[in-house]
């Protein structure tokens, strides 16, 4: 791919990333009415789709990032592009993360502060990536109530237990601590000398927070910041 062919691309695929943040904001909305309206059956049946479109904006901001102006060669995407068709979005985040800290320093790996960097990032990867992506291949899949093993030949009980937890607090926490990737990894790739030690921290320490004090985020909280529904008052 030439220079302009990566940059086209990335066009491209910016304008998928709006509409499903578009998509995304839409959901959640119908989320809450079917909360003010207390049915249960319209905010599972909901949040389920919500994970499926996370997961579709997930892998659409991963092309997005990969092709960022000014940032990998072609050489580069092919092979991040190869690793994703071969070993899945996990390994392919992983990769990219690896080919980005190359661009900082090629002896990263050595060096104890970088490498410490590249091990926060891991854990966000873990928690934040494999996760959802692991429960959106079952709910993809038809698993919507109960988890199947690899092989399909049982259930797999703690995969059941994390579908039938999925709400759309944790969905919305895995999106937005995606921006926060998606921001970490463009000063990587764009300006590894200069911006990315400055606003590495700045944006690290803002993920740190979001993610502890949306760790006491819960359902009954939401429910009650939502305007009940109005009732139609009518004359005896």
């Amino acid at each position: 791919m030439t220079r302009q062919e990566i940059y086209d691309l990335y066009v491209l695929q910016s304008k998928n990333v709006r509409k499903l943040k578009k998509v995304e904001a839409n959901l959640v909305r119908t989320i809450n009415t079917y909360l003010r309206k207390k049915d249960k059956f319209q905010v599972e049946l909901n949040t389920k789709l919500y994970a499926l479109v996370y997961c579709t904006l997930s892998e659409a901001q991963f092309i997005q990032i990969v092709n960022t102006p000014d940032g990998f060669m072609d050489t580069e995407i092919e092979k991040i592009k190869a690793e994703k068709a071969k070993n899945g979005v996990v390994k392919a985040w992983e990769l990219l993360f690896d080919m980005a800290f190359d661009k900082v320093s090629t002896n990263w790996r050595q060096n104890a502060d970088l490498l410490s960097r590249r091990g926060e990032l891991q854990n966000i990867i873990n928690n934040f990536i494999k996760t959802p992506s692991e429960l959106r291949n079952k709910i993809a899949h038809g698993q919507w109530d109960y988890a199947l093993n690899r092989e399909n030949t049982t259930e797999n009980p703690s995969k059941t237990q994390e579908l039938n937890n999925l709400t759309v607090i944790q969905i919305t926490i895995w999106s937005e601590v995606h921006q926060f990737l998606g921001l970490i990894l463009r000063d990587l790739i764009q300006s590894p000398k200069n911006s990315f030690h400055r606003n590495y921290w700045i944006n690290l320490i803002k993920l740190q927070q979001f993610i502890i004090e949306s760790k006491n985020w819960t359902m009954s909280k939401r429910i009650a910041t939502l305007r009940p529904v109005k009732q139609n008052n009518t004359s005896a």
